[in-house]
């Protein structure tokens, strides 16, 4: 399986990208320019480097507060890859609990379910998220 993957460039390069995300979040300290937090208002929406009247102390630019965007961007790479992370061990467990009950129980447990994954499925994610925005 893993001679086939090498062998697909959009693995190759979806898994580069994500290598250089989490070496960026692991050494984002070091990496990144200024604090995140900073705020320089004198410098406040600066453009990025290339732009007209960019600086080439921000690269990517200031925000209305005077802070780094790339360093903004670098460290908010931790909190995305975290969340992702954590999203993915609590599916995953839910997932793995769930087909275990279902699978060593059987009969209506098993039903049961797979009823609820059903209905799960059935609803569109979208309508989904519009719906529990509206409540809160």
């Amino acid at each position: 399986m893993i001679r086939l993957l090498r062998k697909n460039p959009t693995v190759i390069v979806a898994f580069a990208v994500l290598a250089i995300t989490a070496l960026g979040a692991i050494f984002a300290p070091w990496l990144a320019p200024y604090a995140p937090t900073d705020q320089v208002l004198t410098m406040r929406l600066t453009p990025p480097s290339w732009s007209e009247g960019g600086s080439g102390d921000y690269l990517l630019g200031t925000d209305g507060l005077g802070r780094d965007i790339l360093s903004r961007m670098i460290f908010g790479a931790r909190v995305s890859l975290l969340v992702g992370l954590a999203a993915v061990l609590v599916q995953g467990l839910t997932g793995v609990t769930l087909g275990l009950i279902a699978g060593y129980f059987g009969g209506w447990v098993d039903k049961l379910i797979m009823r609820i994954a059903d209905v799960q499925l059935a609803i569109p994610f979208m309508v989904l998220a519009i719906a529990v925005m509206a409540v809160l």
